[in-house]
């Protein structure tokens, strides 16, 4: 019996549209310096916000396409006031809104001090989301959001979920300081400068991935499609350079929003690969021509130097094309290589339209992440005769089996029945098993049965480095 081999690889080059550059505009990332992106699209023009960004503490820029933010020039909207205030330091991930005909910006601060970090909001003083702001008429000082439980909060996202009203969902503690974990929150709201609901938590980081260095849900955004309600969320510590990624939680029903139960946690749906390290606090926004939906990111190149001492200090921000499967939810495939040429977002410098749902991959994904233009391929095939029986379609000592899913999803099983029948094989020592590989040889695993020494071997390597499983020697007699 032939062994089997499943790899996760990479979206198709097709899918990133690599084309001649001679033939169609392309780009390359990361497309400009700067972190937490965010960005909407508004009646035809794009608006990005972001905190520092040299000009003011609250800065925005605007571009009608999404390859021109790169050189869109910022504008500040807003400072702080006296440092002391509750809204005067640590100003994070502000979000640009429009809401009900009227401009918002949804941030975090606090007053110099973390522990006291809580959710803001400003608003524009007229139509012109590149004017002014002031802090929102709230209720409570400095537009200062009144979140019931009075928790930890930070990076406000503000959305419309599948029952048609609006929330907001946010990173927080489960007391009023920083201390860890920090979950993923969820309230509704009555109008956008008002939280009406009570808080409820909907997600709490217990999977590998959200616990690299410290237990860590944040940057969350939320979305609907199909009926559906989606919030993608950045897992572990932000200033580890590898430990960033991204899930998603899932809630199918149109009722039962801030029902903790009805949301499951998926992930993660992308995350460090090849020549980029700590993908994270993504934003899905539609080409200009609503043919294609494009991910925006930030992301790290290295490890080592000043990234390895924070990681503050070398993210950068990217975008390349993703997709939804047929009940919406998000497909990123990996994060691409830097400098690696990918065609212009549909609609801009005669870019044809492009396609958002999952297409069919064929019979594998290729390279396309890691510059490689040319898809992959299945090289053989398995045909089950029977219950038990397979045979292959290529008669080689190995066959792959390429699974066609969102290539980082980490938790996978395979199950393989392996028969020893007397065939005659004039090997010496003749062995037969299942090899599992991901992404590259340096991950994989495998077991074996030695027919002719009655031993049942099983070895696995993560990280090019032997595993646990690997070091003991797991092996034992069979009959």
């Amino acid at each position: 019996m032939r062994a089997l081999i499943v790899q996760a690889i990479v979206l198709v080059g097709s899918l990133f549209g690599l084309q001649s550059a001679d033939a169609i505009s392309t780009f390359t990332n990361p497309i400009f310096t700067g972190q937490d992106p965010w960005v909407t699209l508004v009646r035809g023009t794009y608006y990005y916000s972001e905190s520092h960004c040299g000009v003011a503490d609250v800065c925005v820029k605007a571009s009608p396409t999404l390859t021109g933010l790169a050189s869109a020039r910022w504008v500040g909207v807003w400072n702080h006031g006296q440092n002391t205030d509750p809204n005067g330091g640590d100003i994070w991930k502000p979000q640009i809104h429009y809401i009900n005909g009227n401009w918002y910006i949804y941030y975090s601060a606090d007053n110099g001090n973390n522990n006291h970090h809580r959710l803001f909001v400003l608003q524009a003083s007229s139509s012109n989301p590149l004017g002014s702001y002031v802090e929102g008429s709230t209720g409570l000082p400095h537009g200062q959001l009144n979140e019931r439980n009075g928790v930890w909060a930070i990076d406000p996202n503000v959305f419309t979920a599948a029952d048609g009203n609006l929330y907001i969902t946010f990173s927080c503690s489960n007391q009023a300081n920083s201390n860890f974990p920090q979950n993923i929150c969820l309230a509704e709201m009555s109008d956008a400068l008002t939280i009406a609901g009570a808080t409820v938590y909907i997600s709490t980081p217990d999977r590998y991935w959200e616990t690299r260095t410290k237990p860590i849900e944040e940057g969350p955004v939320g979305y609907t499609r199909n009926g559906n309600t989606y919030i993608t969320f950045s897992g572990s510590a932000s200033w580890v350079a590898a430990d960033y990624a991204v899930g998603v939680l899932t809630n199918t029903t149109k009722t039962k929003i801030t029902d903790p139960t009805k949301w499951t946690k998926g992930g993660p749906i992308f995350d460090s690969h090849d020549q980029v390290y700590g993908p994270g606090n993504v934003v899905f926004v539609p080409s200009v021509d609503g043919s294609e939906y494009w991910v925006l990111y930030h992301g790290i190149d290295s490890t080592s130097g000043a990234c390895a001492v924070s990681a503050y200090n070398c993210r950068d921000i990217r975008m390349q094309q993703m997709f939804f499967n047929s009940a919406g939810y998000p497909v990123l495939g990996y994060p691409v290589d830097p400098h690696i040429a990918l065609t212009d977002p549909a609609g801009e410098n005669s870019t044809p339209s492009g396609q958002m749902i999952v297409p069919g991959f064929g019979s594998a994904w290729g390279d396309a992440a890691t510059g490689a233009p040319e898809p992959g391929s299945a090289v053989g095939n398995w045909t089950w005769t029977s219950g038990n029986a397979a045979t292959s379609s290529t008669g080689g000592a190995w066959d792959q089996l390429f699974t066609q899913r969102n290539p980082n999803l980490q938790n996978f099983e395979v199950h393989v029945d392996v028969q020893w029948q007397a065939t005659g094989n004039s090997r010496g020592l003749p062995k037969y098993g299942v090899y599992c590989s991901y992404d590259t040889t340096n991950n994989h695993a495998e077991f074996f049965l030695d027919v002719i020494n009655m031993v049942l071997a099983t070895h696995a390597v993560v990280g090019g480095g032997r595993s646990r499983l690997a070091k003991q020697q797991v092996a034992g007699r069979f009959r």
